[in-house]
């Protein structure tokens, strides 16, 4: 089942619009915002929630189709909580389809683990040659009356497809409190960003980004290229929300510099 489904094109005038939208409970749509410093005409859109975040037993289903030459940057709002769950779990997949020389971005604000929460959360890009999709995904937990109630489970996928669908990259991580937290909790969260595009030379970006992650004392990670050279992969620990979210944001506003040449402005939410 679809809930939001979101198709980009570009006018004869050179600006990207909406050219088919869909969305259905929980999600709503803020009208196409276009900001300066981005590309000309790259088109904005907010995504909000009316259900005040993910239940159990929900599965919800993002569509985004980004068409020849367009320009299109999309994300949320605000985080998203998912709730404690008691017997099951819930599902969230989100489709990229990137064609055309497009470039899209699809960058989310970090999900909230609430204790007793169970997701599995599945990220589909299809990409061409041509394209460019950025992707940025992240999770922080929350400790709900004190630190000793905890999420149950996260399973994480992120696969990446050619024009063929031929899957070039998959990544995949299962975390629960055994697994994923140090006695200490020296970090409560982590973030992905992917730089899929398999026409560019990802060396130079890739030292780039090296680079920042290393200067910046706060977190922890890395970057590495991913295979059959369709782009860059980086993921980092982080010890709170507000390093989670601000690392994001530096390197989605490095990346775009990189490729586009331009920084953009930071999104107010």
């Amino acid at each position: 089942m679809t809930n939001l489904s979101l198709e980009f094109a570009k006018n004869a005038d050179g600006k990207t619009f909406l050219e088919n939208q869909y969305a259905s409970y929980p999600f709503h749509i803020c009208r196409t915002q276009y900001f300066e410093n981005d590309p000309p005409g790259m088109a904005n859109i907010y995504i909000q929630s009316a259900s005040g975040g993910i239940y159990e037993n929900e599965s919800l289903a993002t569509n985004v189709i980004a068409n020849a030459d367009s320009f299109s940057h999309v994300t949320t709002q605000a985080s998203t909580i998912v709730h404690g769950m008691t017997d099951g779990d819930a599902h969230q997949t989100v489709n990229i389809n990137a064609t055309d020389n497009s470039y899209t971005e699809y960058i989310s604000d970090p999900l909230i683990l609430f204790p007793q929460s169970n997701l599995s959360s599945t990220i589909n890009v299809f990409a061409d040659l041509t394209s460019t999709a950025i992707i940025a995904d992240a999770f922080l937990l929350h400790f709900l009356n004190g630190k000793d109630k905890l999420f149950e489970q996260l399973k994480s996928y992120l696969q990446i497809h050619d024009e063929n669908n031929q899957m070039l990259a998959k990544d995949v991580y299962i975390i629960n409190p055994s697994n994923f937290l140090s006695a200490e909790r020296e970090y409560i969260g982590m973030g992905t960003i992917s730089i899929i595009n398999r026409s560019i030379n990802t060396e130079y970006l890739l030292e780039q980004l090296q680079e920042t992650i290393k200067s910046n004392e706060n977190i922890y990670g890395g970057a590495t290229l991913l295979p059959n050279q369709c782009g860059i992969i980086i993921k980092f620990l982080a010890p709170d929300g507000d390093f989670l979210k601000k690392t994001i944001t530096q390197l989605w506003m490095n990346i775009r510099e990189s490729l586009i040449g331009t920084k953009p402005n930071i999104r107010k939410k």
